[in-house]
């Protein structure tokens, strides 16, 4: 209704916490019946050291790295990524050679939001098989900074969320090779590596191409 984005944003934030707590009051704590588990590539899951870590991983995995790089083409090798990144910089110019924004809009926001749902279902399903109040912790919003960090390209965002995972990974491994740190110091420590990157990615994107000129921006062919 072309009302304020980033508002209508934490709006639905807001009300899908909300929600969700209220309606999995009953599955609180409950494990997963049928949880995804790991899957070993033949051969290539017995390679020493990256064998475990790439190969050896469950299906949601193995979906992300294909996403990832389709995603990447059809943004950058594509005739319908072209008209996703002409409607995000210049809406008006898009549409002047007929390409209908609000259904360009319409599909990736809905894409978008079935990609978000299934990063949820990853955390249910597969990284910690049950269902806790609150359990993404935020990392929702660590997934809208790697956006910025990638600079919208999908690849890097990538890299991105290794990253990220792979700095949690090390709190949970600081832990049982039994260094003295402050747990909470710890929980902390991917989300400041986050804060600590977007600074960096901040001072950058005055010599690069930042965000999208239009995005978040409602558009009105009227006042083309």
């Amino acid at each position: 209704m072309r009302g304020n984005q980033v508002v209508s944003g934490l709006a639905l934030t807001i009300f899908g916490t909300g929600i969700s707590g209220f309606m999995g009051k009953s599955y609180q704590g409950m494990p997963a019946a049928d949880p995804f588990r790991p899957i070993s590539v033949p051969v290539l899951g017995d390679i020493p050291v990256l064998g475990p870590i790439l190969f050896k991983q469950d299906a949601l995995v193995y979906i992300s790295l294909i996403l990832a790089i389709g995603l990447w083409y059809i943004l950058f090798r594509t005739r319908w990524g072209l008209r996703i990144r002409s409607v995000g910089e210049n809406p008006a110019v898009a549409d002047a050679v007929g390409i209908s924004v609000s259904r360009v809009r319409y599909i990736c926001t809905i894409l978008g939001g079935m990609l978000a749902g299934l990063g949820g279902a990853y955390l249910s399903l597969a990284y910690a098989p049950s269902w806790q109040e609150n359990m993404t912790a935020g990392r929702g919003w660590i997934a809208v900074a790697l956006v910025i960090f990638a600079l919208w390209n999908p690849l890097r965002g990538l890299l991105g969320s290794y990253l990220f995972g792979g700095v949690e990974a090390l709190t949970f491994r600081i832990q049982t090779i039994g260094i003295h740190v402050s747990s909470f110091f710890l929980a902390m420590l991917p989300y400041l590596l986050t804060i600590l990157v977007l600074v960096l990615v901040t001072i950058r994107l005055r010599q690069e191409a930042g965000a999208p000129r239009a995005l978040g921006v409602p558009y009105d062919r009227e006042e083309r």
